[in-house]
């Protein structure tokens, strides 16, 4: 590709985010993407700061993370309140001189960091999904997840869910008295099988490149700069994970799913039920990646019961095929709608179900499986 055909995809890519992502959730990341697509001396900043290896499709949410980060280094900035969403001003100006005086930081930031944006509302649908898999298994759940940054998603039977339709509570989940409390409106004409007994699991792992210690105030300064601003009470809700994850840190190691899944799964009890998932993880890892990840999932599969829950794009999961595509349509525009999928193999024998189309941050969840029984 030259570096011209270079420039206008990541244009290209700002505009898609803006229309498919920001609009109508985050309007100052919107007003942002629409006016760096535009901006040549930018998107060539943004496309040299990049590392060569980053996959291009991502770029773009990383250099919003990278410039937040920035932007949160230092609060009493006039960039920083139209951050907050304390004043209205033009934040072009102050984005192109904060560009300029940390560009070191910036692009060091873009070398050597990753997308981490450890959403706690995405625990909505990960407790419907566990749920589903915990149903006629008496074993002990044991979670591990895939790229699980803090790890804040490990604990999401400490958060206090409702599920709504059409304004109307249906269900709530969680302790009526949690500091993390998530809203997920249910839509399309099924409802989820929700779970009746309350999840516990017994212990907490993960696996990640650069797993984020919790009880690092600069590493935590990371997972708010990976947050979109002008969303009400998300800043607030990562700092109450971060403080339940605190009272018990999840067990995470540095590592590669490609190569170290299988050592890390290895240690979990025969006896005890092992539910890996994933969440927007598999799209920063390449096809024969991908394909390494489910390969190990299915060798061990064939020896132990468990289940791999997957909330990832579609194209990124291609193992889960029993859906009918034309239900992403109805969701344009809100948001990138993600799959749902849930590979299980119990007594040596697998299935793979396509369970829901959802926000990828949790806000609403589009159930698909008919069959509750």
């Amino acid at each position: 590709m030259s570096e011209r055909d270079a420039i206008e995809e990541l244009s290209d890519l700002f505009v898609f985010l803006a229309d498919n992502d920001f609009a109508g959730y985050s309007p100052l990341y919107e007003q942002i993407a629409r006016a760096v697509a535009t901006d040549q001396v930018l998107l060539e900043f943004i496309a040299s700061a990049a590392n060569p290896n980053a996959r291009r499709g991502r770029i773009p949410i990383l250099f919003f993370a990278a410039t937040h980060d920035r932007v949160l280094a230092n609060p009493e900035s006039p960039l920083a309140a139209i951050y907050r969403g304390e004043s209205q001003a033009d934040p072009m100006p102050l984005l192109r001189d904060l560009l300029e005086r940390d560009s070191a930081e910036v692009r060091n930031n873009m070398r050597t960091r990753s997308v981490q944006t450890n959403e706690v509302g995405r625990s909505a649908i990960l407790s419907v999904a566990f749920g589903r898999a915990q149903r006629d298994v008496s074993a002990r759940p044991v979670l591990f997840e895939i790229g699980p940054s803090a790890g804040l998603n490990l604990y999401l039977e400490h958060f206090h869910i409702d599920f709504t339709r059409t304004g109307n509570l249906v269900v709530a989940s969680g302790p009526d008295n949690a500091t993390v409390r998530l809203a997920c409106e249910l839509r399309g004409p099924i409802t989820p099988p929700f779970p009746t007994e309350v999840f516990a699991p017994i212990s907490r792992r993960g696996l990640d490149p650069n797993p984020i210690d919790v009880m690092n105030d600069s590493e935590c300064r990371w997972l708010q700069a990976c947050l979109w601003p002008g969303i009400p009470d998300r800043p607030e809700r990562l700092a109450a994970a971060i403080n339940v994850a605190r009272l018990s840190p999840p067990h995470l190691l540095a590592g590669d799913a490609i190569t170290d899944l299988s050592s890390a799964l290895a240690p979990f009890a025969a006896e005890d039920h092992l539910l890996v998932f994933s969440t927007w993880v598999l799209a920063y890892i390449g096809a024969n990646g991908r394909n390494a990840v489910v390969e190990t999932i299915d060798r061990l599969g064939a020896k132990r019961d468990l289940d791999f829950i997957t909330f990832e794009e579609p194209r990124f999961t291609p193992w889960v095929t029993d859906f009918d595509p034309s239900v992403f349509g109805q969701y344009e525009g809100e948001g990138t709608p993600t799959l749902l999928g849930l590979r299980s193999w119990r007594g040596g024998n697998c299935t793979t179900t396509a369970l829901a189309v959802a926000h990828p941050h949790g806000r609403w969840i589009h159930w698909l499986e008919e069959n509750h029984g």
